[in-house]
């Protein structure tokens, strides 16, 4: 029989202690296996967050029972904790008949970075196959947050809809979903991940230029662009008289013509890209491409140099 080392009858101490915390943290996390279905409120401290996200939680590889975890998603809850907007219900934390966590690897996570225990709802005992089945719904925007978190007033659903859609590119030209600042003259990459607080504060900010536009909308096409209102509402905002001067060349609304040809020359380009795209035409507008994103920043940036100019009385012309 082999001799104990010095050097071993010191690990073995060590590899004990950790077999005992590791059981001990089995039977803390046992709580969370059933056999039958069960839904209860439950006080989710971020140590236990940790601990369930560490051993019944697999997101990686082909034995994954929960999708790849997305950091804008656990950024957005958290932003979501700490404006104190936290709701139990908003989704619940599930687990299957072996106390596998299914559902909620997002909602732990946030939980976990705060430092706060919060309430969530926890579902045990859920039935094998479950998971694919999650989210497949239709799920509720943005708009629908705006909407029925009540902070705004003397809307209508459809005007609540179209004021989002405006007051997030507006945020996008501010900062990012990660809440940094966005480069002058460009735009965040994602729309999705701001909260319904950023952009209620977007609205109530610029709500009078937004009522503005939306009562006088243009029926051309492209004249409703959220690239190119997003500016003009902010120009409006800054500057009443000449903003709403700005928008009503760009549309085509003005009775007298102005000392600069700079928003009807925006118009009347976006009219002939327009022609040119229907046509199939070559264009060179920089960097315009057929990704979305890069049009938008195209749009985005000609309105800043129109308004630019209109700003300080010149002319300006487009070229595609």
């Amino acid at each position: 029989m082999k001799a104990t080392t010095s050097r071993e009858k010191v690990a073995l101490p060590k590899v004990t202690s950790l077999k005992a915390r590791a059981n001990k943290l089995a039977k803390r996390l046992d709580k969370f296996t059933s056999s039958k279905w069960s839904a209860e409120v439950y006080s989710m401290s971020p140590t236990e967050a940790r601990e369930i996200l560490l051993e019944r939680n697999c997101n990686k590889g082909t034995e994954a029972t929960n999708r790849t975890l997305k950091k804008r998603n656990v950024n957005f809850l958290g932003r979501a904790i700490a404006e104190g907007n936290w709701k139990r219900h908003a989704g619940n934390v599930k687990f299957d008949t072996t106390g596998t966590l299914i559902d909620g690897q997002h909602r732990l996570n946030a939980i976990a970075q705060s430092g706060e225990i919060l309430e969530v709802i926890v579902e045990k005992g859920c039935d094998a196959g479950t998971s694919p089945a999650i989210d497949q719904g239709d799920n509720r925007t943005l708009t629908h947050a705006v909407q029925f978190g009540k902070k705004l007033t003397g809307l209508t659903p459809s005007q609540v809809g179209w004021f989002t859609t405006r007051a997030v590119q507006i945020l996008r030209s501010i900062v990012n979903i990660e809440g940094k600042s966005v480069p002058e003259g460009t735009l965040s990459e994602r729309s999705k991940g701001y909260s319904a607080n950023q952009v209620v504060k977007v609205i109530n900010e610029h709500k009078s230029a937004m009522a503005f536009v939306y009562a006088n909308k243009s029926k051309k096409k492209g004249f409703t662009r959220p690239a190119i209102l997003g500016p003009i509402i902010s120009f409006i905002s800054e500057d009443w008289e000449k903003g709403a001067k700005f928008y009503n060349d760009f549309i085509g609304a003005s009775i007298k013509t102005g000392k600069s040809n700079a928003a009807r020359m925006l118009g009347k380009h976006l009219e002939k890209v327009n022609t040119m795209k229907e046509n199939g035409e070559k264009m060179s507008l920089g960097v315009y491409s057929s990704r979305g994103y890069d049009e938008m920043v195209y749009w985005h940036q000609q309105t800043l140099k129109a308004i630019e100019a209109f700003k300080n009385n010149n002319n300006i012309k487009f070229r595609a």
